[in-house]
């Protein structure tokens, strides 16, 4: 059965229903990425992609032709980086009673991975997993630029107030 279907019988819009799907997903992604990554890796995934995201952008453009290989290489490269990037990014958020700081850090990094995953993705397959509306909220370049940036602005405002 589909529920998109069945709330357009009762008067709830198709694309309040795939945003609202969308917030979910990326709820039950941030709860999951912030126990499965813990407080110890966070920084280390944030750092991770930031640097996979480099790379990726700057490597030739001949090898990735298709965005399948662009997104496999992205991924790759996110996954070795935070393997093996412990000794180089040793940092990590603090305590446990800052926990409400583990799963802002999990929600804008999963939501930037989100942006960076859509950004690299035909625009015609990215609309059907999510809302016109939400693609333009992850991709368009300023929200984009946005989702990218705000992690590192976030970590930074509350490792400076933990100094």
């Amino acid at each position: 059965m589909n529920f998109i279907e069945l709330f357009s019988k009762i008067g709830i819009s198709p694309s309040f229903m795939q945003d609202f799907s969308l917030l979910i997903v990326i709820i039950l992604l941030t709860v999951a990425f912030a126990f499965l990554v813990g407080r110890g890796r966070l920084i280390a995934v944030l750092m991770s992609a930031y640097i996979s995201l480099a790379l990726l952008e700057a490597f030739p453009g001949n090898y990735l032709k298709d965005y399948s290989y662009e997104l496999i290489f992205f991924l790759i490269l996110l996954i070795l980086f935070t393997i093996f990037s412990k000794r180089i990014f040793g940092v990590y958020i603090s305590g446990s009673q800052f926990l409400w700081r583990i799963f802002t850090v999990s929600f804008l990094e999963v939501v930037m991975l989100l942006s960076v995953i859509l950004s690299i993705l035909p625009k015609k397959i990215a609309l059907g997993y999510i809302s016109e509306n939400a693609y333009k909220y992850l991709v368009s370049s300023e929200f984009h630029f946005f989702w990218l940036i705000i992690p590192i602005i976030f970590v930074y405002l509350i490792r400076k107030r933990l100094n």
